[in-house]
């Protein structure tokens, strides 16, 4: 057998689209690519529209922690992908959902972007600490004096990218999961936003995450990809079976590694941030926790999932495209 990932072939293709009914598409580096997000990769809104055509449900799933469900479904439209808006998963909308679903109604202390409190906020949750957060005077005699201003209301502490994160906002995040009964849950775990094109990366929320998560000494229930918490939304809400489930992604250790994790069928895409090489060391590892993300076949990009079903040369594709 080749090792793995395999380069998928038009009968593979053929065979797997025999055996599923739903296919979860990540969003960067999938779809589209570029700093504001809004180069779509060829052919990929047609991508869309043909799995749907063919009767497969279709969503968008993505560990983006910035934007609402609504900004997304708004992108998709000028970009001309066309899914239904309760199709688009961002682990800002798996939050809000998993906060109105335990009843939850207390405040959340936000360290992230307006567009994860607009999310919270549209379940009727109230939000604080968005923006720059300055503590005045010495942090240690306020923490001391009881004179920081925690807000005995807030309940939970709800962590996604934020660019104005600060040792005050650490502080101030540490102080309210002190106590035990406040919720600490994240966007994601992400580390790193890759700058297209460079060697340089953002550091991404998993950092941040990460600081609050060794500030407290608690660990966070988190709600993006590889967390199962996405694919139990998707299977309570639309019976979705693993076993007749393909994901498509470029990050192993979300995307692929959710999908092992579950049990569905797993395409890596040469788009994004994975190389071929990176998964094919993955592949010869011992640690199992490695091997799970490992996916089964890879494609350079989704444009050929249309070249292998119309039986187009892809040189063909390439130069028509250029």
């Amino acid at each position: 057998m080749d090792s793995l990932p395999m380069s998928m072939d038009k009968d593979s293709l053929q065979q797997l689209l025999g055996e599923i009914d739903t296919v979860l598409l990540d969003c960067d580096g999938v779809l589209w690519q570029g700093a504001q997000g809004m180069d779509l990769i060829p052919r990929a809104s047609e991508v869309v529209s043909r799995l749907q055509a063919m009767g497969k449900n279709v969503f968008l799933i993505t560990n983006n922690s910035t934007k609402t469900q609504d900004s997304y479904y708004d992108k998709c439209r000028s970009l001309g992908i066309n899914v239904d808006r309760d199709h688009i998963l961002s682990a800002p909308y798996i939050v809000a959902q998993y906060l109105k679903e335990i009843g939850f109604n207390k405040k959340v202390y936000v360290v992230g972007a307006p567009g994860l409190a607009q999310e919270i906020q549209s379940v009727g949750i109230q939000c604080i600490g968005l923006g720059p957060e300055k503590i005045e005077g010495s942090i240690y005699n306020a923490l001391a004096r009881g004179t920081i201003g925690l807000d005995p209301r807030v309940g939970a502490v709800v962590v996604g990218f934020d660019q104005d994160f600060t040792y005050d906002k650490l502080v101030r995040a540490t102080s309210y999961l002190a106590n035990p009964e406040c919720m600490f849950l994240a966007t994601n775990m992400d580390e790193k936003y890759v700058v297209t094109g460079t060697r340089y990366h953002l550091p991404a929320a998993g950092i941040l995450v990460s600081a609050i998560e060794k500030a407290s000494n608690r660990p966070p229930r988190v709600m993006g990809k590889p967390s199962l918490n996405m694919f139990y939304m998707l299977q309570a809400r639309y019976g979705v079976q693993p076993e007749k489930t393909l994901i498509i992604g470029d990050t192993l250790h979300t995307d692929i590694l959710l999908g092992n994790e579950c049990g569905m069928w797993t395409v890596l895409v040469l788009s994004g941030v994975t190389s071929l090489q990176e998964a094919r060391q993955l592949s010869t590892t011992q640690d199992p926790q490695k091997q799970k993300q490992v996916p089964l076949f890879y494609l350079n990009s989704v444009a050929d999932i249309l070249t292998l079903l119309d039986d187009t040369p892809i040189h063909q594709v390439n130069e028509q495209h250029h």
